[in-house]
């Protein structure tokens, strides 16, 4: 207990686990937890997915709480402290003579759960009416403290929060909602990811204004896996995590020690982290796109972002947005991909009603949408041409006319634009005005292609996997080195979005098995096909000389990052380099 106070003084990282059996304190304090709590919560799900349920005080909570503690959890741990979970109303309970009792066990302190903190509406307003509400559960917990019990209190809301602060609770929880297991997509997890940091900040503002020393950890909502506590330490002053069923998702010991484990390895990591948001890069060509995202989000000027396929292009127009003094204003996105001249007018600069025959009310076109905002406009390089000079006038004007209207309507609109394709080479042919190149291209951040940056590859399998682990219900499948080997060294065109089809493919083939040589061979064959060359190195008909100049130049003469881009050792390099030219033999 000495040592988690010393680690809350020092205000580091910590990670808890909420734990219904022996085993998953064992396994958690294996994978180097900082804290454990016993809650009624582990028990129901454990016999089943977590649910609603599970939060709520069944039966005698107290009791079974009690009972694994002290016959199950208690006995399987060494030197984790562990908290046990109350419901503060059990009007039966001698408060006095169980905290007391508690401490003889050796219970490192109490927490509020059950809480009425999961209750709304008239049941909440009952409870509270009946001095059955959460003062009567921080009464408790000031109560405990007295009793030389370290305290964990639960909260939901910005109110219960400061009431923890005010009692001094060693620990405040912020819940951030009921997990959600398999969120639609990666950007709207995303969305509700920022969503939850922005919550995060607005209570650390807020129990700070009462206690600058109060130690504020999250848990649930869209915090899920290890990535997202990543996310939350970067931006945010939350000091730690607590799991429950993302830790417990699946009750096999050595799945719980390698999560908490993970989760572990992002909390020392804390803010110093090889990542800005969503994205991953350990990689010089990264780190250097991260410290441009940086400094050209403080300006409000049209940028260019020039990068193929699948390597992220939103998911930067995201990044200089929520990094801008216009993140509290809306990011509007919109792709330019396939549409007709009037479908782009009004998409782009809305339309009055009855401006064409369909239009029965008035349209609000991205620009009107995103004023005082971001808009973000994919594939920008097609555009038709009349688009293009419309598109010109909006940004020098910063004003716009909506389609079938008269008045001028005045907009401040961020615009970012990105596209696939070298803008210089469609100039020549006529696709692209000169002049609206010039105005979008005040700054050009190119986006390094994955086989740019090979050694970020292992970073985004891993945390690929955990995700899918999660989405699909199965552990995360060991990768041998000579798999990833194969993933590190293949081309991948498709950039971030081909490897994520590609992870996603051997989960649903393998279902938590060693991911297969095979199974990659087979997602291949197709790129091999269309790159006319094969992905194994030097197995092909071309001179291996010619390959390996090439390969050495790209790596500034690298030999061993050559041989690990060409999938051999140095020594082969070295062979390779001293043997002469087919066409000198």
């Amino acid at each position: 207990m000495n040592q988690l106070r010393q680690k809350i003084a020092r205000r580091e990282h910590l990670v808890g686990a909420a734990v219904g059996s022996g085993m998953s304190a064992q396994a958690a304090e294996a994978g180097g937890a900082d804290l454990l709590m016993v809650l009624a919560a582990g028990h129901f799900r454990l016999q089943g997915r977590s649910s609603m349920a599970a939060l709520l005080p069944f039966a005698n909570s107290n009791a079974l709480t009690w009972q694994i503690g002290i016959e199950q959890v208690l006995p399987c741990i060494r030197n984790i402290p562990l908290f046990f979970g109350v419901c503060a109303q059990d009007f039966s309970m001698d408060w006095d003579a169980k905290l007391q009792e508690a401490k003889d066990y050796g219970f490192a302190g109490i927490t509020n759960f059950p809480s009425v903190i999961f209750f709304d509406g008239e049941y909440r307003e009952a409870l509270e009416s009946a001095g059955l509400g959460f003062a009567k559960e921080v009464e408790l917990l000031k109560k405990a403290g007295k009793h030389g019990l370290m305290t964990i209190g639960f909260c939901l809301s910005l109110a219960e929060a400061r009431d923890l602060a005010q009692a001094n609770v060693d620990i405040i929880c912020l819940d951030l909602g009921f997990a959600e297991w398999q969120p639609p997509d990666d950007l709207a997890h995303q969305e509700a990811l920022d969503d939850a940091i922005q919550v995060i900040n607005q209570a650390v503002a807020a129990v700070k204004k009462i206690n600058p020393d109060a130690f504020l950890v999250v848990l649930s909502g869209p915090v899920l896996l290890p990535q997202d506590t990543a996310q939350v330490y970067q931006r945010t002053d939350a000091l730690g995590y607590v799991g429950g069923s993302t830790i417990e998702r699946f009750p096999a010991a050595p799945i719980i020690t390698q999560t908490v484990r993970e989760f572990k390895m992002m909390a020392q990591a804390g803010k110093q982290m090889d990542r800005l948001g969503a994205m991953i890069g350990r990689s010089e060509p990264m780190q250097e796109l991260f410290e441009k995202i940086r400094r050209v989000a403080e300006s409000n000027a049209p940028i260019l972002i020039l990068g193929e396929s699948g390597s992220g292009k939103e998911l930067v127009a995201r990044e200089i947005h929520r990094l801008s003094s216009r993140q509290d204003k809306p990011l509007v996105s919109w792709n330019c991909g396939a549409v007709t001249e009037s479908l782009a007018m009004s998409e782009l600069f809305g339309h009055e009603q009855g401006a064409f025959t369909g239009a029965n009310r008035v349209h609000l076109g991205k620009f009107e949408m995103a004023n005082a905002g971001t808009l973000f406009m994919d594939e920008v390089s097609d555009l038709p041409l009349s688009v293009q000079a419309s598109l010109l006038r909006v940004l020098q004007e910063h004003e716009l006319i909506r389609v079938g209207g008269q008045k001028t309507i005045r907009v401040d609109v961020r615009l970012i634009a990105a596209c696939n394709k070298e803008l210089g080479e469609l100039i020549p042919d006529g696709k692209f005005r000169l002049d609206l190149y010039y105005r979008l291209s005040t700054v050009v951040l190119r986006i390094p292609s994955l086989r740019e940056r090979r050694e970020d590859i292992p970073f985004h399998v891993h945390e690929m996997m955990q995700e899918f682990s999660h989405v699909y219900g199965c552990p995360v499948p060991h990768i041998s080195d000579s798999v990833m080997q194969a993933l590190v060294c293949h081309s991948w065109p498709g950039n971030i979005r081909q490897l994520k089809n590609a992870m996603e493919h051997c989960f649903i083939i393998g279902r938590g098995k060693p991911v297969s040589l095979e199974w990659l061979e087979e997602l291949f064959l197709l790129d091999r096909h269309l790159l006319g060359r094969s992905e194994k190195g030097f197995h092909s008909e071309a001179d291996p000389r010619d390959r390996l100049m090439e390969t050495l130049a790209r790596n500034r003469g690298n030999k061993l990052a050559a041989a690990r881009e060409l999938g051999v050792s140095r020594k082969t390099i070295y062979n390779w380099l001293q043997s002469p030219r087919s066409d000198e033999k």
